[in-house]
C-alpha cells in the first residue's frame, strides 16, 4: 500500500502533464490525512455545484421547509437546455422533490437543477454553504441564466478543499442527520455517468463494482467551455474510504467531450488514489 507522501507525488507527476490549470483535494477518511494541489484556488464548478444544491435541499427537508415527497410541477420557467431530460419534455410532468434531486445528479439534469433552485433558493444554497464554513463556494444565477454569458466562473465557484470538505461532511453524516445522509449517499452512487474520477475503475455492465455493497463510488461531475472538468467524489473499498475534487480548466491537449484532456487527467488521478487507499 502506497503511503500518503507516496500518492501525492504520484498524483502531482500525473497532473504535471496537463496543459491547463488543475487543482484537487484529497482527504483519508481513515486517517484523517489530507494532500492537496492549489486546493485554495477558486474554480469554476460546472455541475459540481449541484452537490451543494443537493445538500441544501436535504438541509431545507430537515428543518421541516420541504418535504422530499412533496409533488411538483415541470413548467416552462425550469426549462434550461444541455444534459438531461426534462428540456425535451412537455411541461406539466409532475414528480417528486426527490425525483427531481435524483434527476439532478444521476444525469445532471439542468432543468431538475432549476426545480431544486427554485425551491430551496439561491441565497439558501450559499447561506448553507456558509454555515460549514464554506465561505467560496458560491452559486451566483440559475441554470440557463444568460447573464454571464459563457463565463463559468460567473455562474458558480468552488475550491478543491472546499468540495472535498463538503464531500466529507456528507461522508461522516455531519451535512445532515445520518438517515437523510445516506439517502443523499444513495442518489450519488446511482451515477449514470462516470466520465471523470471513477472513470477507470472496473465498472460492469451494471455501472457497478465487484461487490459493491463493499466497493462503491458516490460521486458528481462536471463540464463546460473552456476545457473545464470538475469531479467530486466519495470512494469506499475494502481497504479504505476517502474523498477527493479535481478541477481542470484551460486544457488544450487532443481528445473531446468525455475522452478530452480533462477528463482523462481526472480519471488518472482517482484511479491512482482508489488503488493507493481503497482497492483490494
Amino acid at each position: 500500500m502506497a503511503t500518503l507522501d507516496g500518492l501525492e507525488g504520484e498524483l502531482l507527476r500525473i497532473g504535471s502533464t496537463y496543459s491547463g490549470k488543475w487543482t484537487y483535494a484529497l482527504t483519508d477518511m481513515s486517517s484523517g490525512q489530507k494532500i492537496g494541489h492549489r486546493q485554495d484556488d477558486v474554480m469554476p464548478t460546472a455541475s459540481l455545484i449541484k452537490v451543494p444544491v443537493l445538500t441544501a435541499l436535504y438541509r431545507a427537508v430537515h428543518e421541516g421547509r420541504l418535504r422530499l415527497t412533496d409533488r411538483i410541477r415541470y413548467g416552462d420557467e425550469h426549462r434550461c437546455l444541455g444534459s438531461g431530460v426534462l428540456s425535451r419534455l412537455t411541461p406539466g410532468v409532475e414528480m417528486t422533490v426527490r425525483d427531481a434531486a435524483v434527476l439532478m445528479i444521476i444525469i445532471s439534469d439542468n432543468s431538475a437543477t432549476n426545480i431544486v433552485i427554485d425551491l430551496v433558493g439561491l441565497d439558501q444554497v450559499n447561506e448553507t454553504m456558509r454555515c460549514f464554513g464554506l465561505g467560496r463556494t458560491t452559486i451566483f444565477q440559475r441554470l440557463g441564466d444568460t447573464k454571464a454569458g459563457l463565463d463559468a466562473r460567473k455562474m458558480s465557484v468552488s475550491t478543491a478543499g472546499e468540495m472535498t470538505r463538503l464531500l466529507e461532511l456528507i461522508a461522516r453524516h455531519e451535512a445532515v442527520p445520518p438517515e437523510a445522509s445516506e439517502d443523499m449517499l444513495r442518489i450519488m452512487r446511482r451515477q449514470d455517468y462516470r466520465h471523470e474520477l471513477s472513470r477507470l475503475l472496473p465498472w460492469n455492465e451494471m455501472n457497478m463494482l465487484e461487490n459493491h455493497t463493499e466497493n462503491w463510488v458516490a460521486e458528481k461531475g462536471g463540464s463546460f467551455l473552456n476545457g473545464i472538468r470538475t469531479s467530486g467524489a466519495i470512494f469506499n473499498g475494502s481497504r479504505g474510504k476517502f474523498v477527493m475534487s479535481v478541477f481542470c480548466e484551460g486544457g488544450t491537449g487532443p481528445g473531446t467531450g468525455r475522452e478530452s484532456e480533462g477528463n482523462r487527467l481526472n480519471g488518472e488521478l482517482g484511479y491512482a488514489a482508489w488503488r493507493a487507499l481503497a482497492a483490494g
